[in-house]
């Protein structure tokens, strides 16, 4: 019918228009096309004018910028749907009608409004375009004078404290409209097209991400079919497996304590002078038995040893304790992070709410957490740079419910570490500690006065990662990508490990090693392409779900959980959750798929497997079996999530793993490796992203760049006001820094 209809009829009554001079449409609506790109990207056209020059026209968004300054607090939305402007003189200005109803605006492109999205930057970029008034495209992100480093950390606040009028641009994450089954007539169905050669070889183009379908592919593949998984039924028959206990049974018998390895006194000498400092301040502080509190900054780039001098003051502390339980604790904001410094993460230590909802602990809940910290005296938070204002506000109101006894004090009067580099990745959705803005939300009053609290800094100022003098030209270059300003010289010595630049021998090093790209679209490209290319039998682990709508819901609205994931023997996979903290599996902890099994008297081609056996690249723990090559092998199960969906309770169980052949940089944050790819191509989205990947690496010939790259982009002329804070706080700090 729609064949029939645009071949004959509307192409002939288009013709018959058109020779009679007729408008091809006509409504009582003005309909006005809005162009949503970045200004740079914007079309331009011109007005030709015979033998005359040519005249550039004035698009729509340039006349706004360009506004009278009688107009200045008007919005670009507002503009779009009610005003006029003059041909003959941009500065005249009329109202549109006032009978007429405002112009019906129609977007393009519209991006995604997920949040995980790669569109989702633009979608809040053009969210802000309409609703804030500005008079350049670069002041979308200041708002109330505070420049974020996103246009979604912007939005984000933005969401929380505006009201705006419509724009019907879209809202974020809503989800798209599908047609229902019955919604159009089944009697009538297309041919199934024969795609063309040149669409499948534009599929393999690097640029293209894969589609969901293209993923979902692995388990479909002749490959994947033809395999027979038989045999990896009731293989793994332990009881503890098939119930699902097998680690509750285990971390039970065998009690592990937080606890890092044992060093000799004597490593204590081998710490720089700055990192002694904070030695002897609180091994000196434990010894003398003081009861004054301590509240201490330790401050340094990547590379700088802060991990190690947790690890060496923790190590020693416990010596001191003899018998006793350990009197200091690690903490983290994140899973990876915790799991570099023997540490657990903040959310599960003090229970903290993943969303803005905080409430008091239950009776049992503190009761646990008390007896989880009765001994210690001592808390290091690592990686300060991500934690937000209404975080730490959380933390000080949980230490006080937890040590009613000095509840009065900040942190209930625990002694805090807090240690990180705030040129290093900010906080997501919240506002940096060090943040000098106006606060409305009484969480992050009460955060900031904490943080304040904080009157002693360490700056630990020597690069232990990137050591000798063959690497001096690397940590320059290191140096100034933290501070946004690299020099040529930098750039030209970075601009040395780009792919293309290597030999092919070279190349062929990087090939095992991990990818570290900014965006969860790219790393999810890459993790696709390895697993295609192991050429191993794959399936699809899909998860169980219960609840209205829980089998839509993503992996963040279900504690990290994926309604479905492709695996297979040989695989790299990355733990989501938390184990057996003390014995190496943390949320973060790498490994690599040795089989998968499944229950007895499961149909493997129907169910879901109940276990996937790994090899985990640091595990401490007691072992389910040892190969005959040596490989130590652990049974990772599936877990259970309970969820809200709006009003709707929600279960997920599935297994918390997802593959890490590539991870983001904000996974990356606080590890170290020999060799890593990352791409530097794209202006950071967040500033510090660039920064936190290349100083992963030890040295400057384990970093390879995946194409060329734009000093622009990691050079500012003028930095980021949220660059200006941390920078005007460490000039402010260092007048307390502590000494010997």
């Amino acid at each position: 019918m729609n064949k029939l209809l645009t071949e004959r009829d509307f192409s002939g009554q288009e013709i018959c228009h058109v020779l009679l001079n007729c408008e091809l449409q006509e409504g009582t609506r003005v309909i006005r096309a809005v162009d949503c790109r970045p200004y740079e990207q914007q079309g331009r056209s011109l007005r030709l004018q015979g033998d005359h020059d040519d005249a550039e026209v004035v698009g729509i968004y340039e006349k706004y910028l360009s506004r009278p300054p009688l107009h200045e607090e008007l919005t670009y939305l507002d503009f779009l749907a009610n005003w006029n402007t003059s041909k003959r003189d941009g500065r005249k200005w009329t109202r549109w009608s006032r009978q007429a109803k405002p112009r019906v605006l129609y977007y393009f492109p519209r991006y995604k409004s997920n949040h995980q999205h790669h569109q989702y930057d633009d979608f809040c970029r053009v969210k802000l375009m309409l609703a804030h008034p500005h008079r350049d495209p670069n002041e979308l992100r200041k708002i109330n004078g505070v420049e974020y480093n996103s246009y979604a950390s912007a939005a984000e606040f933005c969401y929380g404290n505006h009201r705006h009028p419509d724009d019907y641009y879209g809202t974020p994450n809503a989800e798209e409209r599908r047609p229902d089954p019955d919604e159009f007539e089944e009697e009538f169905h297309e041919p199934d097209l024969l795609e063309e050669d040149w669409l499948e070889l534009a599929r393999q183009l690097p640029d293209c991400p894969p589609s969901q379908e293209a993923i979902d592919l692995l388990g479909r593949r002749d490959i994947d079919i033809q395999y027979d998984w038989t045999p990896h039924v009731g293989r793994y028959a332990d009881p503890g497996i098939v119930q699902g206990d097998y680690w509750r049974q285990r971390i039970e018998q065998n009690r592990l304590y937080m606890d890092v390895e044992d060093m000799p006194f004597e490593v204590r000498d081998a710490l720089n002078p700055e990192q002694r400092i904070v030695y002897d301040t609180f091994i000196g502080h434990f010894q003398c038995g003081s009861e004054e509190q301590v509240l201490l900054h330790v401050d340094g780039g990547g590379g700088t040893g802060k991990s190690y001098m947790i690890k060496v003051l923790s190590s020693h502390l416990q010596r001191l304790a003899g018998n006793r339980p350990s009197p200091i604790w690690r903490a983290a904001p994140t899973g990876v992070a915790s799991n570099q410094i023997m540490g657990t993460t903040l959310h599960s230590l003090l229970r903290l709410p993943m969303d803005r909802a905080f409430t008091e602990l239950s009776p049992a809940d503190a009761n646990a957490i008390q007896k989880k910290l009765r001994d210690v005296r001592y808390l290091v938070i690592d990686e300060k740079s991500m934690l937000g204002l209404r975080q730490l506000s959380w933390i000080d109101k949980r230490l006080r419910q937890v040590f009613p006894a000095r509840a009065a004090e900040f942190f209930g009067g625990i002694s805090i570490i807090l240690v990180g580099d705030f040129f290093q990745l900010p906080p997501i959705a919240n506002k940096p500690l060090y943040f000098d803005g106006p606060l409305k939300d009484l969480h992050e009053v009460s955060g900031q006065t904490a943080y304040r609290a904080f009157n002693h800094t360490v700056f630990l100022k020597k690069v232990q990662r990137q050591q000798g003098d063959d690497q001096a030209g690397f940590r320059l270059a290191l140096e100034e990508l933290r501070g946004l300003k690299l020099s040529i010289e930098s750039w030209k010595l970075l601009s040395q490990r780009v792919q293309v630049k290597l030999s092919q021998r070279e190349e062929d090093t990087f090939d095992a090693a991990l990818r570290i790209y900014s965006k969860k679209a790219r790393v999810n490209e890459y993790n696709y392409e390895h697993l295609v290319r192991l050429k191993h039998p794959a399936i699809q682990v899909m998860a169980k779900n219960i609840g209205n709508g829980a089998d839509k819901a993503t992996s963040e609205q279900a504690g990290n959980l994926a309604g479905q994931f492709p695996v297979c023997i040989g695989a790299r996979l990355m733990l989501t959750q938390n184990i057996w903290q003390p014995a190496g599996l943390v949320n973060g902890a790498q490994g690599t798929v040795y089989d998968i099994g499944w229950a007895p008297g499961a149909d493997a081609h129907r169910d879901p497997p109940s276990v996937i056996m790994m090899v985990m690249d640091k595990y401490t723990g007691l072992l389910y079996l040892t190969t005959d090559d040596g490989r130590e092998v652990v049974p990772i199960l599936p877990v259970k999530r309970d969820f809200f969906l709006g009003t709707s309770a929600c279960t997920r169980k599935q297994f918390p793993l997802m593959a890490s052949y590539a991870i983001t940089v904000h996974k990356s944050q606080s590890i170290t490796v020999d060799k890593m790819v990352t791409d530097l191509s794209e202006r950071d989205f967040q500033t510090g992203l660039s920064y936190v990947a290349v100083s992963r690496v030890k040295m400057l010939d384990g970093l390879m760049i995946d194409a060329p790259f734009e000093r622009a982009s990691l050079h500012y002329e003028k930095l980021p006001d949220g660059k200006h804070s941390s920078i005007m706080l460490f000039t402010l700090e260092a007048l307390y820094v502590l000494t010997d």
